[in-house]
């Protein structure tokens, strides 16, 4: 048990030291995000992007194909109401989209998705989710209807509608290294501790 509180408070305090290099060495440029969307029907969408914060407005806003102001990646996954996977692929990816369609406006203030028309990008895809159609596939303009998953091959029927997207931001590294610091000094602590003979025996398997 000693010699197991001593190596693992040794290999803690190296592998904060390596991220901490890391962290300075390689500073953040990226901000990261996941979102998610459920129809009241059942059908859902996992997703995620990330944008270049150097520079960045407060309002994130992409359209089309072709390379993007700022988001580096979007990528989403669409799910049927038994959770079975239906598509997914990537139609942002190292800064270009290849989606025509494609709309994003996210405000990283108040970390809302207020406009967003997406699928898998390139041309093969059959699921989209927007909320610039209503259910009849009206064209409108954001804000007037749910975010609605649609079926593009047979005439674009609309499948489920929620009116969110709930989206949450993937921690920083520097939230790790808090991380990893709290749990190195509670092993040494520990160290500490048997070296003065004030820790009890447990057996470990």
């Amino acid at each position: 048990m000693k010699n197991f509180i001593i190596k693992a408070a040794a290999l803690a305090a190296s592998t904060v030291a390596v991220a901490t290099v890391s962290v300075m060495t390689n500073p953040a440029q990226a901000a990261d995000f996941n979102f998610s969307w459920k129809g009241v029907n059942g059908y859902s969408a996992l997703g995620s992007f990330s944008y270049n914060e150097t520079n960045a407005p407060a309002v994130i806003s992409e359209s089309g194909a072709g390379p993007t102001k700022f988001l580096q990646s979007f990528s989403v996954s669409f799910f049927d109401p038994q959770q079975k996977l239906l598509e997914s692929g990537s139609s942002v990816e190292d800064g270009v989209s290849s989606d025509r369609f494609f709309r994003l406006d996210f405000n990283s203030q108040s970390q809302n998705i207020n406009v967003l028309d997406a699928d898998i990008g390139g041309t093969s895809y059959q699921y989209f989710l927007t909320n610039l159609r209503t259910p009849s596939g009206q064209v409108v303009g954001p804000g007037v209807t749910d975010f609605n998953l649609f079926y593009r091959p047979n005439g674009t029927p609309v499948l489920d509608s929620s009116p969110t997207v709930q989206v949450s931001q993937v921690p920083e590294p520097s939230s790790l290294l808090g991380i990893l610091a709290l749990g190195t000094g509670y092993l040494l602590r520990q160290r500490q501790k048997l070296r003065k003979g004030t820790v009890g025996t447990t057996s470990v398997r």
